[in-house]
């Protein structure tokens, strides 16, 4: 099982595509949409986002993954392969995604197992939430052996 936490309040020209991944994904994972936090300075937002997220993580019991621009850059097989890793010991996959502003990392570090990068280059929130929807898809299309990874 993989749970995916994404401050989100729409995917508005990403809808199509997240609604098609979430089809695919079914059963698979579990995706909780958290409410971004409006008022307050870009610094108050990312903090008062970060410890929403921080009480989240602190009940999850498995391997956690943060979206991050500082983050670890990992090709799909990697991915795939931290995810059956942690999967064959037993562990929940717990992936969690900030809003526009980010996250302060720092608040977040005792509770992440890997901080976890996209690329170097900026993309809209839902841009990124689909392309991590994707990813995981891709993943498990890969343990299934079928011809999507091709």
């Amino acid at each position: 099982m993989i749970k995916i936490y994404i401050f989100a309040d729409s995917h508005k020209h990403f809808s199509e595509a997240v609604c098609e991944y979430k089809k695919r994904l079914g059963k698979q994972v579990e995706i909780i949409e958290l409410k971004p936090v409006k008022k307050g300075t870009p610094k108050q937002i990312i903090l008062a986002e970060s410890k929403i997220l921080d009480e989240r993580l602190q009940k999850e019991h498995g391997y956690k993954i943060v979206l991050s621009p500082h983050g670890k850059n990992l090709s799909t097989e990697e991915f795939r392969n931290t995810i059956e890793t942690q999967k064959n010991e037993g562990k929940k996959i717990i992936l969690a995604i900030g809003w526009a502003n980010g996250l302060d990392y720092s608040l977040l570090k005792h509770f992440i197992n890997l901080e976890l990068s996209l690329g170097r280059m900026v993309l809209p929130h839902s841009l990124a939430f689909t392309v991590l929807l994707e990813q995981v898809y891709r993943c498990s299309e890969i343990e299934r052996w079928s011809g999507y990874h091709k």
